[in-house]
């Protein structure tokens, strides 16, 4: 276990230990806001509130099975932030957003002239961060902690990637499900493997998709629902390759 999830262990129960966790992974919470909003978060604006609230509740129900603190922090806090803007644009007359689009993962034929102009400038939003707050070196080792327990390593899912557009397709569909399911998420973290029987309900997905294609959908639903920005980024480029 990283020296960080043990810190998020031990903070569950003194509140001082918290504090100075909470103090020491400032820029982390600033960076899960960040590309959550797509803007600057500073620490006077209502998300940075609920952001850090959000590290609180990780903290209170992370345990070990949960894999990396990191990824999961990082989890907690987008998905408070993305209910707080489901809550705004219920009383705001806005044009809507697909919330995939904010991940780079809405397909053209989904997506509005909105979420097409979010989605292209990810990449340019990206590159305004401080280059040095997450090094792709460190999230590619991070990544393979992650997936050790499923018994294969990182460099294993180039061979089983997706190649033909249809297949890149159904599998970024499988990803999305994966991706917004706790209960899917649970049971293949569970199980270490695809929850397959369910997975087939998806259109355009079979058996041999899932089997052949199994690496690839278990990691880069593990890099969408973790805290894995530049790796994240390379799983929607190779989907709309």
């Amino acid at each position: 276990m990283d020296d960080l999830s043990v810190r998020a262990i031990a903070a569950k129960e003194d509140e001082n230990i918290f504090y100075r966790l909470a103090q020491d992974n400032r820029g982390f919470i600033k960076r899960c806001a960040f590309r959550a909003c797509r803007r600057f978060v500073s620490e006077s604006d209502d998300e940075w509130s609920i952001a850090l609230i959000a590290f609180y509740e990780a903290v209170r129900s992370y345990d070990e099975a949960k894999g990396p603190f990191k990824g999961f922090a990082s989890m907690v806090i987008r998905r408070r932030l993305m209910d707080y803007f489901d809550s705004q644009s219920r009383h705001q007359a806005e044009v809507p957003a697909n919330p995939y689009s904010f991940d780079g993962q809405i397909e053209s034929d989904q997506a509005t002239a909105l979420d097409i102009e979010i989605s292209k400038s990810n990449a340019l939003v990206d590159e305004s961060m401080n280059p040095g707050s997450s090094s792709l070196e460190d999230e590619i080792e991070e990544i393979r902690q992650v997936i050790a327990p499923y018994g294969f390593d990182l460099y294993e899912v180039g061979g089983c990637s997706p190649k033909a557009l249809k297949t890149k397709r159904a599998c970024a569909s499988v990803i999305k499900v994966l991706s917004v399911s706790d209960e899917l998420f649970a049971i293949m973290r569970k199980k270490r493997n695809l929850p397959f029987m369910k997975l087939l309900d998806i259109p355009g997905v079979n058996k041999k998709l899932l089997e052949r294609h199994r690496k690839f959908l278990i990691i880069a639903a593990e890099i969408c629902r973790g805290d894995f920005p530049q790796l994240a980024e390379y799983i929607v480029k190779l989907g709309e390759s």
